[in-house]
């Protein structure tokens, strides 16, 4: 430890010569009062100047607009636009940009989709299955014919025993699911095969023989047993084919078709639609694939479609 009798010479190298004189107390006595002093004023304006600055500018934009681009629907507005972007990360657009205002109100509208297929004579069905009756094996679907003249009801085939919304599941007898239990159905005309009739709500409805769960035909009946008889016909009309209702030319093709078709299946087809107006005043449906019809099962038959293709030019 250093004695305290040396404190000067310590003092003198540690402060390296400094003197404490009346310059170096003029000195500390000044920075003193400098940092006693407020700061300067232009110190303290600088930034509000610089707000205010910037303010003036933004004011003196938005009074150079014009009153339609101050309100965005102006020729000069800009218009708002709808991108389409990929999935993922990627930020970049996938298509040019649509503009909104280029496309007019109410030009879009969203509706339910429609059906592909032909048009058709048949009630369509609001539960799983289409209105029809079953009888003795065959199937007859209920057509959207208001109504049946009572002179055109052949024998009585019998009485409904069974109503069940899914006739499918029926047991045996007359089963239907639009015809009451009770009421009798109709032969119409003097064939028991291709169409019947029974009231329906009070209305007298006619029912075409169809293909249903899996049965078509029955035993050995021919397409003439589930249709009519070529000489039954007074037109025939193929969708996006034509319409032929000269006398000669229909028995024609009816014999054609009659003879002419070969058995394929129970299927039903869902393509274009062919109809069958008969002498009485009713009108058969079918429908129409590659070569085939279909109503009781589905039949081939290209000699029929094209001698129609010739009979219609």
């Amino acid at each position: 430890m250093k004695r305290l009798d040396n404190l000067p010479q310590i003092a003198a190298r540690q402060l390296g010569g400094l003197e404490a004189n009346t310059t170096l107390l003029a000195r500390i006595r000044l920075e003193a009062a400098e940092q006693k002093q407020p700061r300067p004023l232009r110190a303290v304006l600088r930034p509000a100047l610089a707000v205010c600055a910037a303010l003036v500018l933004c004011f003196g934009a938005v009074m150079s607009l014009t009153p339609d681009e101050m309100t965005g629907i102006g020729p000069a507005a800009t218009r708002n636009v709808l991108d389409t972007r990929s999935a993922g990360n990627s930020s970049q657009p996938t298509a040019e940009p649509r503009t909104l205002a280029d496309v007019p109100k109410g030009a879009i509208s969203m509706s339910a989709g429609r059906s592909t297929g032909g048009s058709t004579l048949f009630v369509q069905g609001e539960n799983s299955s289409f209105p029809l009756v079953t009888l003795g094996g065959a199937t007859y679907r209920m057509l959207e014919t208001p109504d049946v003249s009572p002179a055109l009801l052949g024998d009585a085939l019998g009485a409904v025993t069974e109503f069940n919304i899914e006739p499918a599941l029926g047991t045996s007898g007359v089963i239907s699911n639009a015809i009451a239990c009770g009421e009798t159905v109709y032969a119409v005309g003097s064939r028991k095969g291709a169409l019947v009739a029974a009231p329906v709500n009070g209305t007298l409805r006619v029912f075409q023989r169809v293909s249903y769960a899996g049965t078509a035909i029955i035993g050995t009946e021919t397409l003439a047993d589930t249709l009519c008889a070529a000489d039954d016909a007074a037109w025939i009309e193929v969708e996006g084919m034509g319409r032929v209702d000269d006398p000669a030319a229909v028995l024609s093709l009816m014999t054609t078709l009659l003879e002419l078709s070969d058995y394929q299946g129970t299927a039903f087809s869902n393509g274009s639609s062919m109809q069958i107006g008969l002498k009485n005043g009713l009108t058969l449906q079918l429908m129409t694939g590659e070569d085939t019809i279909s109503a009781c099962g589905i039949w081939s038959c290209p000699d029929f479609f094209e001698a129609f293709g010739q009979a219609v030019r």
